[in-house]
């Protein structure tokens, strides 16, 4: 869908232009007003200025309908690490807003555009698009977008940082194809899409309604003021847990792929008797043990043994170094009876070991650093590769504890609020409040070819190709239109299994499970990602173990295993959802089931072209 930008791209320009597709020219009313522009800054540099035209997205039409036929489009600084792009039409001030990463900025360069969001002072949510003459054009908007960006959210200068770096951030902001993604033939495309609409058809058939628990105590207890906020899926046995303010409530997989209730843990308590609420739960021991971090005591980690409902175990990690969150030994350690975990804080990775007398670090096993990198989160591989995010951007890549990354990957600059990692190595995921990171780590070339970035450093000439996975922006436009809420995505995750490949990602935001189909994605299919609308906000979700055919959902009040096959296209009716449910039932928002819309860009979508 976009072209690949790369720094060779001039010799692709001419023929650029020349392969859009002919304008499809009709007299097309605006579809909304354009807000009162804000008074615009005074700049102080001014990164780009180009000319272009200008589109307001109608979602009652789907497309997008010319504003006007000639604006400047200029993005610049104004001081204190704040920019501001500004669109004029003859000294007439169209549209001024602050660069900031809830543009959900996109690049197109095969129909030589630039969309983002625009949120007016009202509350409401438009999705607008530049349009230019030739790639030139956009690529020195793209630049000077990207550069305000960065420079906002790292406050450092964008020339201070390396080609190869800048190189890395651009990649990111573009649509790009994989390099390695197999070729795949039409007859195997129209086999796969006929054996998708098959599930479908029986999806319709054998999983009308989600399947749900429901049970009289768990209905009772809703009033408590309390709602459930976490999720931890079994690997060893079929379970999942879901933490409810002091409460944790224990749900079996039946072989029918419904929940079942199983019991209630009613009151979580220290051993020293004190009442607490788990703000972070991994399963732990072969499913036996539950490792729970308080809100309170930031140096505490605590153990619950799940046969008998009861916190056994309290663990002072350390009396300077508080945990930020912890992870399996490796991708399957809780599998097995592996006793030792590993932790990050602020500025420092290392292994827990709750045999250890006293404090459980593993000094041998500690890398500490002296800045304050801010990690925030981490994951580990079926070898026990190691990837820890910051709050910066940057993710660090270890073949094993006490040394120093064999990789760092630049920022981007938004803080990464969750990590996943293939089984293999192979794939990163990265999420962040408006959009996820997927990045192959493996080297395709130079002297370290077929070795992982967790083995050997990417040489300057073997750098990874990242993929920014984000919903279009006139999804996010529409979302906002239907729920009131930016886009806010909880931490993404592969399925997973022993022996089995990654095929989906699973997030969710606000009252919306989203799903990216890895091969589509790496394909680079058009919409790659499918959702399903709930009446009330997705708390939590993750693929049961072993499979990437259902999503065990928490909602505030509800827990739910979902077939994802009852996943849809986003249209404008999936998301706006079946309302006769959304309004009348407590089902959790069946998708309605209207023909597929195609909101990304095409041949239809820009009305009024002259170019």
């Amino acid at each position: 869908m976009f072209a690949k930008r790369t720094a060779n791209s001039s010799a692709q320009r001419g023929s650029a232009a020349e392969q859009q597709p002919e304008a499809v020219v009709e007299e097309v009313e605006a579809p909304q007003q354009a807000p009162e522009p804000k008074a615009a800054p005074k700049p102080l540099e001014i990164y780009a200025a180009v000319s272009g035209e200008l589109h307001l997205y109608d979602p009652q039409a789907g497309h997008f309908s010319q504003v006007e036929d000639s604006v400047i489009a200029a993005v610049s600084e104004v001081g204190n690490w704040q920019y501001w792009l500004q669109i004029n039409a003859d000294d007439r001030s169209i549209l001024g807003t602050p660069v900031v990463a809830d543009l959900n900025p996109v690049f197109d360069f095969e129909h030589l555009s630039f969309i983002f969001n625009h949120w007016s002072a009202d509350g409401t949510g438009r999705s607008w698009l530049l349009r230019f003459k030739d790639q030139p054009t956009l690529e020195k908007f793209q630049e000077g977008v990207m550069q305000a960006l960065w420079e906002k959210l790292n406050e450092t200068k964008w020339k201070k940082i390396q080609e190869k770096e800048r190189e890395y951030v651009l990649d990111a902001f573009n649509d790009l194809t994989m390099e390695d993604a197999p070729p795949v033939e039409e007859e195997e495309e129209e086999e796969e899409e006929e054996e998708e609409e098959r599930d479908r058809e029986d999806e319709r058939a054998q999983y009308d309604e989600d399947e749900e628990y429901d049970d009289d105590e768990e209905q009772q207890e809703r009033n408590d003021g309390d709602v459930n906020s976490q999720l931890a899926v079994g690997y060893k046995h079929d379970r999942s847990f879901v933490v409810r303010g002091s409460k944790i409530g224990v749900f079996t997989h039946t072989p029918d792929n419904h929940l079942k209730f199983s019991t209630n843990i009613s009151k979580v308590m220290t051993p020293g008797g004190k009442l607490m609420n788990p703000k972070k739960v991994m399963l732990h021991k072969e499913d036996r043990d539950l490792i729970m971090q308080n809100n309170v005591d930031p140096n505490k980690l605590y153990r619950m043994d799940i046969e008998y409902g009861k916190v056994v175990d309290e663990w002072n990690v350390h009396d300077d170094m508080s945990v930020t969150t912890f992870a399996p030994e490796n991708k399957f350690a809780q599998m097995t009876g592996e006793q030792t975990f590993l932790g990050i804080s602020h500025n420092a990775l290392f292994r827990v070991d709750p045999r250890q007398a006293g404090n459980k670090i593993v000094d041998s096993e500690t890398k500490q650093y002296v800045s304050k990198n801010d990690f925030s989160s981490i994951a580990t591989t079926e070898k026990g590769y190691i990837a820890v995010a910051s709050n910066k951007g940057d993710i660090r890549l270890f073949d094993r504890l006490g040394i120093r990354a064999k990789t760092q990957l630049p920022a981007l600059g938004d803080p990464i609020i969750g990590m996943d990692v293939s089984a293999d190595g192979r794939w990163i995921l990265g999420t962040t409040k408006n959009y996820i990171l997927l990045i192959d780590a493996m080297q395709h070339d130079g002297k370290n070819e077929g070795k992982l970035g967790f083995e050997k450093a990417f040489s300057s000439d073997s750098k990874p190709r990242p993929r920014r996975l984000a919903l279009s922006p006139e999804h996010v436009a529409q979302f906002y239109h239907e729920t009131g809420l930016p886009v806010s995505f909880t931490p993404a995750k592969f399925n997973t299994g022993e022996g089995a490949s990654e095929t989906s990602i699973i997030t969710a935001s606000g009252p919306y499970i989203i799903e990216w189909n890895l091969k589509r994605v790496t394909r680079g299919t058009k919409t790659p990602y499918m959702i399903k609308r709930y009446e009330e906000k997705v708390m939590a979700d993750d693929f049961k173990f072993g499979s990437d055919k259902n999503v065990i959902v928490a909602l505030p009040n509800e827990v739910n295993m979902v077939a994802k096959k009852s996943l849809k296209e986003p249209t404008r009716e999936s998301i706006i959802g079946d309302v006769r449910l959304l309004g009348g039932t407590r089902k959790s928002g069946r998708i309605g089931t209207g023909k597929s819309g195609q909101y990304k860009l095409g041949r239809d979508d820009i009305v009024d072209s002259p170019y």
